[in-house]
């Protein structure tokens, strides 16, 4: 599976592939026939029917059509009642879109749910925050297998047909994306799917979504190959500037610091004064950086501080600082954030920030987990911060990725299950 060009978008189907809601579409539609057909109509009957929105396929396939507008109603008062208990979002898919959301990748909804359905299954799973675009079967003139939804969020997010995806679990989905001119994915990820077969051959069937996000991820990392030979540039160039005496081999090993900073001002819009000051102003011999998180938790929950910076939320933490060990840092880093007296437990994971899916840095760091133990204090903000909270591992909020990814803090609970589980190391 070759990816010559950069993906900069990705597009959804949401139905099946997004969310595993076909089974209450399902129920909600045998329902509203039967009440008002008195018919039994199968799930295959109705992916037949699909295509058009939920009130067009009710007034369209509904026998008895002065029953229309109340059959209607039931669908989404069915819809609505029993969707929180009946589809709950996928924690892998919740890494996938925190992933692409963190990275900067531009998403979009290409459905043909009308856009009150969407709304419900939106509101309900969290899902808004997540998507530049999202388009219904409420908004074209033309429903999928056309291409005019796909071809109308490309041109809203501005991207070309090379550089955008499109993902769907049925026949439709794939015709539309081949139609509009992308590399098109079919999805058989979640519990029911609407197409076993493909009319259609997808670029690619992903069966597992970290099998989706995996190519993502590779994709991503080939992009920014310039950030690594920058950073490897301007730590040449450091150490060299440390260490020789020569004063043509320090000219070179200038020059080559300028060329890192170069770089980084061609594919940035940071600017070269600002790249000069926190990028390429170090000396001694270069070494990573250390981020120290503090993992604390109570009542089978995790403590998580908001985030000034991104409005995320984060495990309390930073920098290592000088002249603290790292259990001094998580001890000192919780206080000032969470407000919290902590005693350090034990360490839990050093991790390497490159083999993680965060946002790109213009540093190499290291990442390093350490459990701790409420002993006093009181929850309260720090200047950094603007809110402190305990999470369950089935609620955890949207994650600042810069500090810590979904995966991570998942992780930190084996650790509560596992007291005795060994330290994770890269």
């Amino acid at each position: 599976m070759s990816e010559a060009m950069t993906i900069k978008a990705v597009l959804f189907d949401f139905d099946g592939t997004l969310a595993d809601t076909l089974p209450l579409s399902f129920s909600a539609f045998k329902y509203v026939f039967k009440k008002y057909d008195d018919r039994d109509v199968s799930t295959d009957e109705l992916i037949a029917m699909f295509g058009p929105t939920e009130d067009e396929i009710i007034a369209g396939n509904l026998r008895n059509k002065e029953n229309v507008i109340e059959a209607i109603s039931d669908y989404y008062s069915i819809y609505a009642k029993h969707h929180v208990a009946e589809v709950p979002i996928s924690d892998d898919m919740l890494q996938l879109l925190t992933y692409l959301k963190s990275n900067g990748m531009k998403m979009g909804i290409i459905t043909g749910k009308s856009r009150k359905a969407y709304q419900i299954s939106s509101e309900t799973l969290n899902l808004s925050n997540f998507f530049d675009i999202v388009i219904t079967g409420d908004d074209v003139q033309q429903p999928k297998p056309h291409p005019e939804g796909i071809i109308t969020a490309l041109d809203f997010l501005g991207v070309s047909q090379e550089e955008a995806v499109f993902v769907g679990d049925s026949n439709a989905d794939i015709k539309a994306g081949k139609a509009a001119g992308l590399r098109t994915y079919g999805v058989q990820w979640l519990s029911t799917y609407q197409s076993i077969h493909f009319e259609i051959e997808p670029d690619f069937i992903f069966t597992r979504i970290e099998e989706f996000q995996k190519l993502l991820r590779n994709n991503y990392k080939q992009s920014l190959k310039w950030l690594d030979w920058a950073k490897q540039i301007q730590s040449i160039a450091q150490i060299g500037l440390t260490y020789s005496k020569d004063v043509y081999d320090l000219e070179r090993f200038q020059a080559l610091r300028e060329i890192s900073v170069d770089i980084l001002d061609t594919y940035t819009l940071v600017g070269k004064d600002t790249i000069n000051l926190s990028f390429a102003n170090e000396t001694g011999y270069a070494t990573p950086k250390v981020d120290i998180r503090g993992v604390v938790f109570e009542d089978d929950k995790i403590l998580l501080v908001k985030e000034k910076a991104d409005g995320a939320w984060a495990l309390p933490g930073g920098w290592a600082d000088n002249g603290y060990s790292p259990s001094e840092v998580a001890v000192k880093e919780i206080r000032e954030e969470a407000g919290f007296d902590v005693v350090p437990v034990r360490l839990l994971a050093v991790l390497d920030k490159k083999f993680h899916d965060h946002p790109p840095e213009p540093y190499h760091i290291y990442k390093m987990f350490i459990l701790c133990s409420i002993i006093g204090g009181e929850a309260v903000v720090g200047v950094e911060t603007s809110d402190v909270r305990f999470f369950g591992e089935s609620e955890l909020p949207e994650l600042s990725a810069e500090r810590n990814t979904y995966a991570q803090v998942k992780s930190m609970f084996d650790y509560l299950r596992d007291p005795d589980k060994a330290v994770r190391l890269d």
